[in-house]
């Protein structure tokens, strides 16, 4: 019976992989099948040890990034006991559980499967960004609804920002000595600037970049076929700008001081405060967002709580006349902040010392590969709340866990 189910565990992060950039449920759905199928193999293979753990040494990247996810974890749970929305703070456990959970999965993987399930699930993960695409622009087609192939449309289940993070991580891994791979840096580029994602655009242009530059020397045609992706951006963007970098400029002036409405009646507001207070759209909401979370951190240097905080954001934004941030109800829209105002200034810190540390150790270890993916979390993290929702999650820490398990130095 193991070996049957040993089988149906190697399928287990290959079928997550592919349905992780096609739909959030799906790839939770599978997850949960993967812990079930983890869980019969271990009570399958209990009076076996040999058959259950292969003399496997488990890379240092990996060991960190598990360590990690578990100490993050950990401090989420010690959140819980000075929060007093309680409901909330469950929630946030259940979206965050994928940091105990994948750790674990990725142990059993690495342990017991052989090294062929690594490739063919980074694999799957292309192939299910491709069969996204094709479909998103064959149901704009069919439709003739052409709004389907921009921002949020063109997004579907998904935020713009965290399918603009898939497809730049689907160009790290495309090579041009493969069809899939020359078709996926052409179509991934475009598609992230059809997203319409400032952040998209920007990141996704400086890691093409970093890219190319990276393989220049050791493989000319990944150079040029990484150069066209970059145009392919740049293309799909002005296609696809309807005005979303002239809203972004306009976020960089200074307005005059104006009157905002509360609950609590007029407040008035100076210029430099104006200027963040009334503006609207994802930018004036995210500078909004930025300076609450400043805020609460200096009232709450330990944070206020794994449930607490989107009442007491709401609070600020009412206080502050944060108009744009408290319609959409907003948080903090970055990892690091998040970190900080729900446990503190060190839950920040440590979490900012981890990055630069995560990135520095792939560096001394030639994995030069997930330095750079690295660096496109750090990126987006600073903008997006990237561990709020499951598809960021449960996508960041897969692809993070698959890439350190293949490090070519091991501790």
């Amino acid at each position: 019976m193991s070996q049957e189910v040993q089988k149906l565990l190697a399928w287990m992060p290959v079928l997550t992989a592919f349905l992780i950039p096609i739909h959030p449920r799906f790839s939770s759905f599978t997850l949960a099948l993967w812990a079930v199928v983890s869980l019969v193999y271990f009570i399958a293979t209990l009076t076996n040890v040999d058959q259950r753990i292969r003399a496997t040494r488990l890379t240092l990247l990996f060991k960190i990034l598990a360590g990690a996810s578990f100490v993050y974890f950990c401090a989420i749970c010690l959140g819980m006991l000075w929060t007093e929305n309680q409901a909330e703070g469950w929630f946030a456990l259940e979206v965050k559980f994928s940091f105990l959970l994948l750790p674990l999965l990725f142990w059993q993987a690495n342990s017991v499967l052989n090294d062929d399930w690594k490739n063919q699930t980074k694999r799957a993960f292309q192939w299910g960004l491709l069969v996204y695409l094709v479909w998103r622009f064959f149901q704009a087609s069919w439709m003739g609804d052409w709004s389907l192939l921009r921002y949020d449309g063109f997004a579907g289940p998904f935020h713009p920002s965290y399918m603009a993070l898939y497809l730049l991580t689907g160009i790290l891994l495309s090579s041009s000595r493969d069809a899939l791979g020359r078709v996926l840096l052409l179509v991934a580029g475009f598609s992230i600037g059809l997203l319409a994602s400032k952040a998209g655009w920007g990141i996704g242009a400086l890691i093409i970049a970093i890219e190319a530059a990276r393989r220049s020397r050791a493989a000319s045609k990944d150079f040029r076929w990484l150069t066209g992706s970059f145009a392919c951006l740049v293309i799909g963007a002005i296609w696809a700008d309807g005005g979303r970098m002239q809203e972004f400029q306009s976020y960089l002036g200074r307005s005059p001081s104006v009157s905002v409405q509360t609950s609590d009646g007029a407040l008035n507001v100076s210029a430099s405060d104006e200027a963040v207070a009334v503006k609207t759209g994802s930018t004036g909401g995210r500078m909004q967002a930025w300076r609450a979370s400043v805020q609460l951190l200096e009232k709450h240097p330990f944070g206020v709580g794994t449930g607490d905080m989107t009442s007491t954001l709401a609070a600020v934004y009412e206080r502050e006349g944060s108009l744009y941030a408290k319609k959409k109800n907003m948080n903090p829209h970055s990892i690091w902040l998040q970190a900080g105002v729900r446990l503190g200034w060190l839950a920040m810190l440590g979490m900012l010392v981890l990055f630069g540390f995560f990135a520095w150790k792939a560096i001394h270890l030639g994995a030069f590969q997930i330095a750079i993916w690295t660096l496109v979390i750090a990126l987006n993290g600073t903008v997006e709340s990237l561990f709020e929702l499951q598809q960021g999650v449960v996508a960041i820490l897969f692809l993070g866990l698959l890439f350190s398990s293949e490090t070519t130095k091991e501790v």
